[in-house]
């Protein structure tokens, strides 16, 4: 397998999904805009090591790892059959989605014992504030039920009550704060500074499985052009 640049392994990765599925399909990866029935797919490395992403009938992959979990948001046709690979260390997992028109899909590799998992959680964002953070807080740590976040030294909880496999948005002023993860209500791993967030970008922080039961990060939630 050979590792590609994230743009071209998008294109080749939904390319090679759809003809799979759908007789010369392509897929408009829309440089000026998505239309009004335009879809946004990323994937997430929630492991602890590094994993490969594989597109379907293809040796192209990339990897993603501690340094890079996230690949950015890339505009896909609705209602498209997106496939692909997992794997890390001889553990894999399949990559099958179909997202709707206007949803912003993150596919997660988590692990499950010795083996990976897929878990997939959309939203159909309506916000925007140039003047705010938009932050989301994803929770797909089974072992962290109403899973809160709170700002480090203050009484401050920017989400709470989060349940596995759910998503929650909400808009923030543009400071440098730090957050904890609690799990029903005990702090669990260490805080997360979430540094220098700008105002009318987007983020997301993450709650996943790990050793000592569940840690956070951050990604930026852009689109790729």
């Amino acid at each position: 397998m050979k590792n590609i640049s994230m743009r071209s392994f998008a294109t080749l990765f939904f390319a090679l999904s759809i003809v799979s599925f759908v007789q010369a399909a392509e897929i408009p990866l829309y440089p000026t805009g998505p239309s009004a029935d335009s879809s946004f797919v990323r994937f997430i490395n929630g492991t602890d090591r590094a994993v490969d992403l594989t597109a379907a009938g293809s040796q192209a992959k990339i990897e993603l790892d501690g340094k890079q979990p996230a690949t950015s948001f890339f505009p896909v046709a609705a209602k498209t059959d997106i496939k692909g690979r997992f794997s890390s260390t001889g553990a894999t997992a399949d990559v099958s989605i179909k997202v709707k028109p206007g949803e912003f899909v993150s596919v997660i590799a988590l692990n499950d014992g010795a083996k990976l998992k897929q878990v997939v959680v959309g939203e159909e964002p309506d916000d925007f504030n140039a003047l705010k953070v938009s932050l989301s807080f994803v929770n797909v740590s089974a072992g962290c039920a109403k899973a809160d976040l709170q700002v480090v030294g203050r009484s401050i909880l920017l989400f709470e009550n989060v349940m596995p496999e759910n998503l929650v948005r909400r808009s923030i002023n543009p400071v440098r704060i730090s957050v904890q993860l609690l799990c029903a209500g005990q702090s669990v791993g260490s805080p997360l500074n979430l540094g220098e967030l700008i105002a009318g970008e987007r983020y997301s922080v993450f709650a996943v499985p790990s050793a000592n039961g569940s840690r956070i990060f951050l990604t930026s939630d852009s689109v790729s052009r």
